[in-house]
């Protein structure tokens, strides 16, 4: 998960009554649904052992497995969890989680949660579930009780709307209680995995889009303004994977009491990664009774309860559009106004439509002949189209008060294209955005290509999102941009025939925006790079000639790996797994581990279907996360990989394991109980710099809410719990193999997180430290930091996923952001144990040229004994005397300087090894030095250039 995403959760979990803080703070073909049901064809219950494959959604985002609810009328499917099994939010189910067109295999949704007065420690707590349908509709409904209010929601599918799902809460007090205030749902769409699109079709000049207000609780005028009067909120698929939309439509919030019923404010907020739609429990006595609330209304929340005998009623529709644009959805919207059309002359474009006075009003993707079509209320318009390499173009035009065809047809269960339906009333003026000038991509290349504007304006960014979801003034990058290009070729299947590499995943060809170029091409550390210059003129294809890159630096008997790898199967990333695995191959990088989001994922058919299992290998693992404050874990879990792991198709989430409201020595039990324990590594453990605020596990080591605190021992509270043993299983929070301490670019954190992992050390219990990317989209490097891990058979052909998991486990393992090393004491390796109370430490580094090395750094027992320059092919001896037992770790680091800069933005060349264990008293084994005092304990460390 990413940093700015973990950041947005923490702080949605502190959204509370108090106004200053009412606020929530970033392939495998999928296999298709068995159903094939007629439209109308009505259906509802729980998903059984015999009903699987035919009421599995199917899609990216698909979760549902037995003893999860279907629902689907033939041509939108959905699924609601069962109770038992957790959400991203709450240790609790019985939520929708898949929400697609049957067949289709295109679901991109990942949860809609009510939520109870603003706080997701008061997720709703469903309790059971009906199911049930009639001639005209088919239902599931789900029932909690909690805090004395009964809340009844209902999910249903109809003939009359086919394309939509409506669903309903109903709230009453039965009991006495806490206070009742409000009502609503998050709906997540993380990390720009939907874009989310604002529509106010109460009064259309306030819409705002894809651009939302910030959330910003600096004051109480800035925070009201990030509460907006959007009643529908449209949130588009991924562009890179199976088109769809979703409509989140609040149908209408009402208060029955005596006899009367009364409209509430309402009002949604939305983030990078969320939107909360919230409905208040009362009319206030000051102000409108209905929109979106004010300061007056805000103030009255202290005093506003569901009374007993009255019934809150909250409605939502969510339509379901079969084009990842917004106006598949605003066309059923305003089903009945006129329809427009016209044409650009860029296929690929998006067409934004706002009011004259600038409000936006939709969006629409042109069909491959660059027509379009889309239907608007009267008004006045300006049609502008946005397209790659930085082109735009705008026209104006006017929808007439009457409507020259015309009503509309009934809704229209097809999916037609954008132009298609009966001629429009109204003809947009023609888009011309002119021919981009592109590169053609050399055949039979990999690796990844920066472009860098002689301009001086920076790096040219692919497949940039034409969208323009931002929130404030944050722009939300989508799955596919990033600031450099990946390509990989296709091998031949036959290891007998030399390969013919062809481009069949990437484009052949790719729109840039003219100018004149520096080509920048790296293939990771172990390959040479390459540069050149290119000029682009509109219009003109510009071949762009390369030399495949030659592995000048390389490993034997060291394959590398990135033990953290996300794609769109994470509930918060849209990256199709064929153009991370393309990304993969291009970033050098040998092992692939698949660690998707509570979910079990094997990437190898995906590898296989890119044709680059010759390039590299994949393993099957799980990132358990951990959002949810309370239950067994009230400062929650964080984030653990676990691999290898056999997926399980037909169970939920495919078999992940459950983190949610758990302590993790009860979710490491379960691992260990399966009958092949999997590997797991605490991920990203302490905050980013830059995150402060967001939770990760020793920052409250899930149950202490303290930090870990490196100084002291695991006697002392609260580093205590992390070594308190189940009484009923025996086992511990600490009973992990291994910490991530490089998760990314930042050696900031790194360096945090290494006086963690010397603490352990140095107490006994040892955990392999790992390097890794955590790539959740193009625009996040793969495949850098990476881990190298000792094999004697390194050849990716000949991979043995047994042996890289005994050496893994055994820390035969260094960390590496470029350079490269061969680290021995005397004849003992990396992870091994040296025998003596002396002897000689042997380094080598080598690597490409183009990652500076300038400097090494020797640790005994975590402390400094020597630090040197060095040179990349240089090698180094030190000479080292032990009183005890104790352990050995080198770090390597370089200038961020030159094209390694220019490439790697934000990185500095830098690897640290794991430790040498040293045996001196010749028992046989290594035994823990014991914590230092207090004042000696090496908890940092000088950066090149520095006084020790």
């Amino acid at each position: 998960m990413t940093t700015r995403l973990r950041s947005t959760l923490s702080t949605t979990r502190r959204i509370t009554l108090l106004l200053t803080l009412l606020v929530l703070p970033t392939t495998a073909a999928p296999r298709a649904n068995a159903t094939d049901e007629a439209p109308g064809a009505l259906a509802a219950g729980r998903i059984s052992f015999e009903s699987f494959e035919a009421r599995q959604v199917g899609g990216p985002d698909a979760d549902a497995g037995l003893g999860d609810w279907f629902l689907g009328n033939g041509t939108i499917c959905a699924a609601i969890s069962d109770p038992a099994h957790e959400s991203p939010l709450s240790p609790r189910g019985g939520v929708l989680i898949d929400l697609g067109h049957c067949g289709r295999a295109d679901d991109q949704w990942a949860v809609f949660q009510p939520l109870l007065n603003l706080a997701q420690s008061e997720i709703v707590p469903i309790e059971s579930i009906l199911s049930g349908q009639d001639d005209q509709s088919a239902w599931v409904q789900t029932r909690a009780l909690y805090r004395g209010v009964e809340i009844l929601t209902t999910y249903r599918v109809d003939r009359a709307l086919p394309t939509a799902l409506a669903v309903s809460f109903r709230a009453r007090r039965l009991a006495e209680g806490d206070r009742l205030f409000g009502l609503g749902a998050i709906t997540l769409h993380a990390s720009g995995q939907l874009a989310a699109f604002s529509l106010s079709r109460r009064d259309l000049a306030s819409s705002r889009g894809f651009v939302h207000p910030p959330n910003d609780r600096s004051s109480n005028r800035k925070l009201l303004a990030s509460l907006v009067d959007a009643d529908v909120t449209i949130l588009v698929g991924g562009e890179a994977g199976p088109p769809i939309s979703y409509g989140v439509e609040r149908a209408g919030a009402t208060l029955s009491e005596a006899g009367t019923t009364s409209p509430l404010s309402s009002f949604t907020i939305t983030g990078g990664h969320y939107t909360l739609q919230n409905a208040l429990a009362n009319p206030p006595w000051l102000g409108a009774a209905s929109g979106r609330p004010g300061l007056a209304q805000l103030a009255q929340l202290p005093f506003m309860d569901l009374e007993d005998g009255a019934e809150l009623a909250v409605d939502y529709r969510i339509w379901v559009g079969e084009r990842a644009d917004v106006a598949s959805v605003t066309d059923r919207l305003f089903a009945s106004e006129t329809r427009a059309a016209g044409r650009v002359d860029d296929p690929s474009a998006r067409v934004h439509v706002t009011l004259a006075s600038g409000a936006p009003i939709s969006e629409v993707a042109p069909d491959p002949s660059g027509a379009y079509a889309l239907r608007l209320p009267p008004g006045r318009y300006v049609a502008r189209a946005r397209a790659a390499a930085g082109r735009e173009a705008q026209v104006e035009f006017e929808v007439p008060a009457v409507s020259e065809t015309g009503a509309p047809g009934p809704e229209t269960t097809a999916a037609p294209s954008a132009a298609s339906g009966p001629p429009a009333a109204v003809a947009i003026p023609p888009l011309a955005l002119g021919t981009p000038g592109e590169i053609a991509l050399p055949e039979g290349f990999t690796g990844r290509l920066v472009l860098l504007n002689e301009d001086g304006s920076g790096p040219v960014r692919f497949h940039e999102s034409l969208l323009g979801f931002a929130v404030g003034e944050e722009s939300i990058p989508s799955g596919v941009e990033a600031d450099f290009l990946n390509v990989a070729p296709r091998a031949g299947a036959s290891a007998q025939v030399p390969p013919t590499p062809t481009t069949t995943a990437g484009p052949v060809r790719v729109a840039v925006p003219a100018g004149r170029y520096r080509v920048l091409a790296v293939r990771g550390p172990e390959y040479a790079s390459a540069e050149t210059k290119l000029e682009i003129r509109a219009g003109a294809v510009s071949p762009l000639e390369l030399a495949p890159l030659t592995r000048v630096a390389p490993t034997p008997g060291w394959i590398a790996a990135d033990l953290h790898v996300h794609t769109g199967q994470s509930f918060d990333s849209s990256l199709p797994e064929s153009r991370q695995i393309e990304a993969f191959a291009a970033s050098g990088a040998e092992v692939l581990v698949s660690t998707e989001h509570d979910r079990i994922f094997d990437p190898r058919p995906a590898i296989a279907a890119r044709g680059l299992e010759r390039e590299l290998v994949g393993v099957t693992g799980s990132e358990m996360t951990s959002a949810y404050e309370g239950g067994d874990s009230p400062f929650t879990s964080g984030h653990l990989n676990a691999f290898p792991l056999e997926a399980e198709p037909d169970a939920f989430r495919r078999g992940a394991i459950r983190l949610e409201g758990r302590r993790l020595r009860d979710a490491l039990a379960e691992l260990r109980a399966r009958p092949a324990p999997p590997f797991v590594q605490i991920n990203h453990p302490r905050p980013s710099p830059a995150y402060a605020a967001e939770d990760t596990f020793f920052a409250s080591l899930g149950v202490a809410g303290e930090p870990y605190d490196p100084t002291r021992s695991f006697s002392e509270w609260p580093n205590s719990v992390l070594v308190e043993k189940s009484p009923r299983h025996g086992g511990r929070d600490l009973d992990v193999e291994a910490v991530e301490l490089l998760n990314g670019e930042s050696l900031e954190r790194y360096r945090v997180i290494r006086a963690d992992w010397l603490s352990f050390l140095l107490q006994g219990e040892r955990l392999v430290a790992t390097a890794n990317s955590d790539s959740h989209r193009l625009g996040h490097v793969v495949g850098l930091p990476r881990t190298y891990v000792r094999m004697e058979n390194d050849r990716v052909e000949a991979f043995d996923e047994a042996a890289f998991m005994r050496a893994l486990r055994a820390g035969r393992a260094y960390g590496s952001t470029g350079p490269l090393i061969d680290l021995r004491l005397g004849e003992a390796e990396i992870g091994e144990l040296h025998a003596g109370s002396k002897g000689v430490l042997e380094l080598r580094v080598h690597g490409a040229e183009w990652v500076p090395i300038a400097e090494w750094r020797a640790y005994v027992d975590g402390a400094l004994v020597h630090r040197a320059p060095i040179a990349r092919g240089e090698s180094a001896s030190l000479p080292l005397v032990f009183a005890k037992d104790a352990f050995v770790t080198v770090e390597v680091e370089g200038p961020a300087e030159g094209l390694y800069r220019d490439v790697l933005p934000g990185f500095v060349p830098f690897a640290f090894s794991n430790p040498i264990f040293v045996d001196v008293d010749g028992n046989g084994r290594w035994d823990a030095p014991g914590l230092p005092e207090r004042s000696a304990l090496p908890l940092t460390i000088t950066r090149p250039g520095e006084p020790d």
